[in-house]
């Protein structure tokens, strides 16, 4: 299977566990040396991502996606999609639109997610 269909793939399975709050999945999927910047301007690790679900303090119920963009650089493959969220974050209830960038690190195995970036989109 080529870079770019396992990007998908892996997408997917992010997006899903992330609904689902799924500890083991997001534990492969995410890099132990993970840098998440939300759309804040706050910095995320794996352990705090992780923890956020698992202490229920993100609870994703819908997650659409509507644009998806691939560049695959050698083992290296990065992700630009946009997708409408809703769900409860820390307390508070939102539906809005965001653009994730995510970088995408592959080995012999798999890929996981080394670095992402969230912006709310505004004014669609």
């Amino acid at each position: 299977m080529n870079i770019e269909l396992q990007v998908i793939e892996l997408e997917n399975r992010l997006i899903t566990a992330m609904q689902a709050s799924d500890i083991k999945e997001l534990d492969v999927l995410i890099s132990d040396d993970l840098v998440f910047t939300s759309h804040t301007g706050h910095i995320f690790t794996k352990a705090m991502d992780i923890e956020a679900h698992k202490s229920n303090n993100v609870k994703i119920d819908v997650i659409t996606t509507s644009e998806q963009f691939i560049k695959v650089i050698d083992d290296i493959a990065i992700v630009s999609v946009m997708k409408k969220i809703s769900g409860s974050f820390f307390g508070t209830i939102s539906t809005d639109t965001f653009r994730f960038t995510r970088v995408w690190k592959f080995n012999k195995e798999s890929g996981q997610v080394i670095a992402a970036h969230s912006s709310q989109v505004v004014n669609l």
